[in-house]
């Protein structure tokens, strides 16, 4: 009777144990880290060329890279106030898209329906190419952007993606998972593998696909799901026909119900 209680004891005291390195280790795992000391680099600093447009600051980077960035107009004059905190959307675009990507996207997060659930920045980056590739230099040019306007809060960057532009947000996410707080993709294809999914946890993504959109949907649906169960805080909206689409203010995810404003308000706030 008392080697039968024992061995009930250390049985039932491996168990506890293992609860709790279970408890330990996902809170590890959904605990988000954030960027530390930013990385100074004069390439992606200094501007070859310079100039502002309307409500946008156009720069020409030693870099090669040539990016619009906004700042609400009440705080362009706070660009070193590091106390302001805007949060910060980066814009991808897709594959051969960047003369549109500032009329497009640009245009969709300065309006009042994004712009009022608060103030954000927002940056658009046009990639040296047709497309999207370097992902170490995508964030040296982003960190130095913030090192030069220190109003931008380096914990809450969302990061927004369509088409080659989404799988690369999701890459760049699985990269440097420090670098955004949450991830918009829509029609992106890129294909998550368990660990990279371990990686991504803590991201919020709202991921969107549509069954008609062939070629990309096959690519895409299993990863769209698993960051929907397991990510927090995140949603995969699925559509039947709506081709290759990128993801617009006024979408609902079709199963849930879940208003994208809704979320990405969610996202600022907490």
């Amino acid at each position: 009777m008392i080697r039968a209680r024992k061995t009930i004891l250390t049985v039932l005291g491996f168990f506890l144990a293992a609860i709790l390195i279970i408890i330990l280790a996902a809170k590890i795992l959904y605990t988000r880290r954030t960027l530390g000391e930013l990385t100074f680099e004069p390439d992606y600093y200094w501007a070859d060329e310079k100039c502002s447009l309307d409500k946008w600051d156009f720069v020409k980077t030693y870099a090669g890279y040539d990016y619009f960035l906004y700042i609400p107009p009440e705080f362009k004059n706070d660009r070193h106030n590091e106390s302001i905190k805007l949060p910060m959307y980066v814009l991808f675009h897709g594959s051969e898209s960047k003369g549109i990507s500032l009329g497009r996207y640009g245009r969709m997060f300065t309006d009042s329906k994004i712009q009022s659930l608060r103030p954000c920045a927002v940056l658009v980056i046009l990639a040296r190419c047709g497309y999207f590739s370097d992902c170490h230099d995508t964030s040296m040019l982003i960190q130095n952007i913030l090192l030069q306007n220190e109003c931008i809060d380096k914990k809450n960057i969302i990061a927004f993606g369509h088409s080659q532009g989404a799988y690369y947000a999701v890459k760049l996410a699985v990269f440097q998972p420090e670098l955004f707080k949450a991830v918009i993709s829509g029609s992106g294809y890129y294909q998550l593998t368990p660990w990279e999914l371990l990686k991504v946890l803590p991201i919020q993504f709202w991921w969107g696909n549509a069954r008609n959109d062939k070629g990309i949907y096959e690519q895409a649906w299993k990863s769209g799901r698993r960051v929907a169960r397991y990510c927090r805080n995140s949603v995969y909206a699925e559509y039947e026909k709506r081709g290759h689409f990128w993801v617009e203010a006024n979408d609902v995810d079709p199963e849930s119900g879940t208003v994208f404003l809704d979320w990405l308000r969610q996202v600022l706030e907490n």
